[in-house]
């Protein structure tokens, strides 16, 4: 039987085409070409639309941003850009006119600083100077706007920038009053206190000054983030609605802020108070001391005196009287007239550094070289070191050794008003017409006399001398 032969594949059918002999080649459409300019505009236009749609949406969170960080700018609780809370609360009340309690536990320096940032005009006069400064007020200084600047134990630096920070705030006072202090012209570092901001100083010296320092412009870029963080911002929102109106206030850390407005008589408080001038106010058993509790005082600070800033005060640097009178001419480059006070020390405790003047020779040089200075400048200058040098001044004009209270400020200075009247008369007082004392009086002894015979020298050696009724005095 034979193999059957496998089944066919049948091939595909042949298209005919109809109606043609031959097939008809594929047309291909040519591309258009773009115009380029046109391109780059549709692309333009696409990229600001989409642009635009984007800043919408964006503008849309910028009033909640803008609150957020001007929110966490003015409350602040961790004193990032205002000052810490402590402070700026002293200087809030005193701002609003009120007295407040707690002086001693205040940090003076950067009351002086926020005061500076957060009052809105610049007051008429300032004072500067050291704690000797402090009793002068509103009252004294015949000025209603008038700030006492002064801070315990200021230095030359402290004095320089409390100015310093008025003017870069754009509140530049027409007055000035200094209290110098003997060592503002002593070039060692005993004469610095430790608590001055010396990052301050030197950029006051670099940018106004120009005296080459180490100082160098702090990066605020890391600070001023923290305006726009949200922890930052829900930590302010907390601190506020804590303290936003409550009549104890609390630091960031939960504690109480102890500072709060003088209740009752200012004149009648148990406590030192800071004056809403700036001046200060010491408790009232203080400034009604007897004159024995005050010579006492002023004895005590005899073997101690050179410890205020002044010890192995040898002579007068070079370096701190040019820069004192580049300060001068700083200040008055601003428009502001420099009035110049030697506030005095007590009768007690002057008449006792006369009897070593060895000790104490760069003390005894600032006052004559001051003197001079004045003289030459056409610089208002009053009081003295030396009490002997100011007439009526008593024993009950002072607090202790060191400070001299409202009513001896009284008898040397005549007030600002009149300062200025006798600047523009040209008459005021000859500073070189006074002569403090630089050593004792030396007289011939009489026949039988073995003394000099002089009451200071008497006072000097702590012997017993007659006192006057005693008196209280308020300072």
């Amino acid at each position: 039987m034979s193999a059957k032969s496998p089944t066919p594949i049948p091939t595909p059918p042949v298209k005919i085409h109809r109606g043609a002999a031959t097939a008809a080649p594929v047309r291909r459409r040519k591309k258009k070409r773009r115009n380029p300019l046109l391109w780059f505009l549709q692309g333009l236009l696409r990229r600001l639309y989409f642009g635009l749609k984007t800043a919408f949406k964006c503008a849309l969170l910028v009033p909640i941003l803008g609150f957020m960080v001007a929110f966490s700018y003015n409350v602040d609780r961790s004193g990032l850009f205002q000052g810490a809370l402590a402070p700026r609360r002293i200087v809030d009340l005193m701002l609003e006119g009120y007295d407040v309690t707690n002086f001693e536990q205040m940090d003076e320096r950067q009351v002086v600083q926020l005061y500076a940032q957060d009052v809105p005009e610049a007051p008429e006069a300032i004072g500067i100077g050291s704690s000797r400064v402090l009793q002068f007020n509103r009252e004294n200084t015949g000025v209603e706007s008038f700030f006492n600047m002064g801070v315990t134990g200021a230095d030359v630096r402290d004095n320089m920038t409390s100015y310093y920070k008025m003017v870069s705030y754009g509140k530049t006072p027409k007055v000035l009053i200094w209290s110098l202090d003997p060592w503002v012209f002593y070039g060692s570092e005993a004469a610095f206190d430790s608590r001055a901001d010396a990052d301050l100083y030197n950029e006051f010296l670099t940018k106004v000054l120009n005296v080459p320092t180490d100082y160098e412009e702090p990066d605020k870029v890391e600070l001023w983030r923290a305006l726009a963080d949200p922890a930052y911002f829900q930590g302010n929102v907390d601190y506020y609605v804590k303290n936003h109106g409550q009549a104890t206030v609390t630091d960031d850390e939960g504690n109480t802020i102890e500072f709060n407005p003088v209740e009752g008589d200012p004149y009648n408080q148990t406590s030192t108070i800071k004056r809403s001038d700036g001046s200060v106010l010491y408790d009232v058993a203080f400034r009604s001391q007897t004159a024995d509790q005050i010579r006492t005082l002023a004895a005590e600070a005899c073997m101690s005196f050179n410890s205020v800033h002044m010890e192995g005060f040898d002579a007068m640097s070079d370096t701190q009287m040019q820069a004192f009178d580049s300060f001068i001419q700083y200040a008055q480059s601003q428009g502001t007239t420099v009035i110049l006070v030697l506030s005095p020390w007590h009768p007690y405790l002057y008449g006792y550094l006369l009897t070593e003047p060895d000790n104490h020779k760069g003390f005894f040089q600032v006052e004559n070289w001051v003197r001079q200075y004045a003289a030459e400048h056409n610089i208002p200058l009053y009081g003295s070191y030396d009490p002997e040098c100011i007439e009526g001044l008593q024993e009950t004009d002072f607090f202790d050794g060191l400070h001299c209270s409202g009513t001896g400020i009284e008898r040397f200075f005549p007030g600002v008003p009149q300062v200025l009247e006798d600047l523009q008369n040209n008459t005021l007082p000859d500073p070189l017409a006074v002569q403090p004392r630089t050593t004792l009086e030396t007289a011939a002894p009489e026949e039988g006399d073995t003394t000099d015979g002089a009451d200071d020298n008497a006072a000097a050696e702590g012997s017993d001398t007659t006192t006057e009724d005693t008196t209280t005095q308020e300072g």
